[in-house]
């Protein structure tokens, strides 16, 4: 689903909202950057964090403030109309997944030496760790 269909069913409540995503490319995120640019005196804005493939994400429970009085509103107006077919909506535990991950690491003594992994403790390798 795409954020432009997610408009045409109308506001989403709260509850529901906060169980999806909006993903989007560059392009978008350009034009959302413009959009806050257009308005600096505002003092409600987003930041969305990108994914390990390089596209954007937002939480989607902003949309619950798009509309008439809403926090959004008058930057939500900014955005080209286009643009809201590029967002895609999906839930939010699979856009989760779609964050960057840290790269384990080898794990060190004090001396700085590599520490080996026990063969003895299966559900853990203690050979390395996570940054």
């Amino acid at each position: 689903m795409t954020l432009a269909d997610l408009l045409l069913v109308g506001n989403l409540p709260d509850a529901d909202a906060k169980q999806y995503a909006l993903v989007f490319d560059q392009g978008a995120q350009d034009a959302l950057i413009a959009a806050q640019a257009q308005r600096p005196d505002a003092h409600h804005r987003v930041a969305p964090v990108q994914l390990a493939d390089g596209r954007w994400i937002l939480c989607a429970d902003l949309l619950t403030e798009i509309g008439p009085g809403g926090l959004y509103a008058d930057g939500f107006s900014l955005l080209p109309p286009e643009l809201f077919a590029m967002v895609v909506v999906m839930p939010w535990f699979d856009a989760l997944a779609l964050l960057p991950q840290p790269e384990p690491e080898r794990a060190r003594d004090e001396q700085s030496r590599f520490l080996p992994n026990d063969p003895v403790m299966l559900d853990v390798n203690e050979a390395w760790v996570q940054s």
